[in-house]
């Protein structure tokens, strides 16, 4: 195979891995349409976790929840959307009661389930066997940024130990429940404590030793986090653990940019917190109309353009860098790290290498 061979077969694994949806196909024929494919949502805010960088509001209640309701209606204007997934997002969902209930409706409704989770409910077994039930065709997120307790305890609440040892059993269960690794995701933010051989170590494990996909996502100052300026990444620490995940998950293949999420998950997804705001991301959190006022069909025909970041996709002379980088087939750069850092939704990307001065 030649270059140019090469070169389009690297693009093709980070449009794949990237999009984290099993079918990437159909998902990319949403992005060049301009549809919504995912619908993220932010079922409550509690969680076993205790992450001090939390995106989620610094001062939000701990057992907060999008009402059933609230739910149904968003599901039953998103399958009239033609929306095809629907994220689970938190805190962790599996701490509701009604998880499971809620996630059976999603499916009867011709949805596919993906789960962000902590982890740390799949330690039981009835909650695992539940979660591979209700995610078939879909994946199954844990989060485990550190397998060195030392490290994990000083970016988490709680018995570091213990909490650790319930992600190694939560993804035992699943496995057990014959869910296939290449389904399951574990997912990591970048901070500055794990800057070097312990992100390499942890990538190491989950990739080559239980076969699972990394999603590598990158600290922004908002909730909790903002208490932790400290633990901001340099562009060169994030460079360092980019290029450290490419050789690790996707050697061969081209850089993913700053996160493992590329474009094309970004620009087909919307997000319902529980708020009941509607925004591009689950981290953004400036909301464009709520599900209370309208109905969510409304809401995204009425802010097509902020939702799916149109300003990426038709740039002008005064767009972002990031429409103009050579990663730009596949990568824009962290949206939400864009709007908190510059105030622009299409804004450049900060903590890429890419774009620091002097590179």
């Amino acid at each position: 195979m030649d270059a140019e061979g090469r070169h389009v077969d690297a693009i093709d694994t980070a449009i794949v891995r990237g999009c984290l949806h099993p079918a990437t196909g159909e998902a990319v024929r949403y992005f060049e349409e301009g549809r919504v494919y995912s619908l993220q949502i932010e079922s409550t805010l509690a969680c076993p976790q205790g992450c001090r960088y939390c995106y989620a509001p610094a001062d939000a209640a701990g057992v907060r929840e999008l009402s059933p309701d609230d739910i149904a209606a968003v599901l039953a204007s998103a399958a009239a959307m033609d929306v095809k997934a629907v994220d689970w997002l938190g805190g962790d969902p599996l701490v509701r009661e009604d998880w499971y209930d809620l996630a059976l409706h999603a499916r009867d409704l011709g949805f596919v389930n993906n789960i962000w989770s902590s982890g740390i409910p799949l330690a039981d077994q009835k909650v695992a066997e539940q979660a591979v039930a209700a995610t078939e065709g879909g994946f199954i997120s844990v989060h485990l940024d550190s397998l060195d307790p030392a490290v994990y305890a000083r970016l988490h609440d709680g018995d570091a130990r213990e909490k650790i040892r319930a992600i190694h059993h939560g993804i035992e269960n699943i496995l057990a429940c014959g869910k296939p690794a290449s389904e399951l995701v574990n997912c990591i933010t970048f901070t500055r404590p794990l800057a070097g051989e312990d992100l390499a170590r942890t990538m190491r494990y989950f990739c080559e030793e239980v076969g699972m996909t990394i999603c590598l996502t990158q600290m922004c100052t908002v909730g909790r986090a903002c208490r932790h300026p400290e633990w901001v990444p340099t562009p060169g620490e994030v460079r360092d653990a980019c290029q450290a995940r490419d050789t690790i998950c996707y050697p061969g293949s081209c850089s993913f940019g700053t996160m493992d999420v590329n474009k094309f998950y970004c620009g087909t997804v919307i997000c319902v917190t529980v708020d009941g705001d509607v925004t591009p991301c689950s981290v953004i959190r400036e909301g464009f109309g709520n599900i209370r006022d309208q109905p969510l069909y409304k809401i995204v025909e009425d802010h097509h353009s902020e939702l799916l970041f149109f300003g990426m996709r038709e740039p002008g002379p005064e767009s972002s860098p990031c429409t103009r980088c050579e990663q730009s087939a596949v990568c824009w750069g962290c949206r939400a790290m864009a709007y908190y850092e510059t105030g622009e939704l299409c804004g450049p990307d900060p903590r890429c290498w890419r774009a620091a001065p002097g590179r």
